[in-house]
């Protein structure tokens, strides 16, 4: 089943390990970035009702976000809304990754969230570390906080860096 929705937030997702050798386009930058973004699922549930608690869709199974700059795959993401059904922020878990289309860079992680409030993407270690792998590195740590916006990543726990001649 498709399910057409807009999530700005998901631009964010974006973020180029190597961003000071390919820096990311301004959202009004060319047509890289103008577009829907289609959320496909084997499931959803969708409550937006004010009286059932908090405003939410729940995708599940063979998760994938196609965006204009990239895609995300995860067995399951549950998007989170403002009492004015604005996105306020989503949670993907199980076998999350992300792949820039332009081949820059590649994202895997077991939980990954984005903030909308923070416009920071948070990878989470459940097992195993998150990773990315650009061209000339991969970057492996027990979180990793990425701030699209500003190019920045930090790092929390144990961190491994790893170059590569390109």
């Amino acid at each position: 089943m498709k399910y057409p929705l807009i999530l700005i937030l998901l631009v964010g997702f974006s973020y180029c390990v190597n961003a000071e050798d390919a820096p990311l386009p301004s959202p009004t930058q060319g047509s890289t970035t103008n577009g829907p973004t289609t959320i496909t699922s084997d499931s959803l549930d969708l409550n937006l009702g004010k009286k059932l608690g908090r405003k939410q869709g729940i995708f599940r199974g063979n998760v994938t976000v196609d965006e204009p700059r990239f895609t995300m795959s995860s067995r399951e993401m549950t998007v989170f809304f403002a009492e004015n059904d604005a996105v306020q922020s989503l949670e993907a878990r199980d076998d999350v990754v992300i792949k820039r289309k332009d081949g820059s860079s590649e994202t895997s992680s077991e939980k990954a969230l984005y903030d909308m409030t923070d416009k920071k993407l948070t990878l989470l270690k459940v097992t195993r570390q998150p990773k990315i792998i650009s061209k000339d590195k991969t970057v492996f740590a027990d979180k990793i906080i990425l701030y699209p916006e500003e190019d920045k990543m930090l790092t929390e726990g144990a961190s491994r860096v790893m170059l590569q001649k390109p």
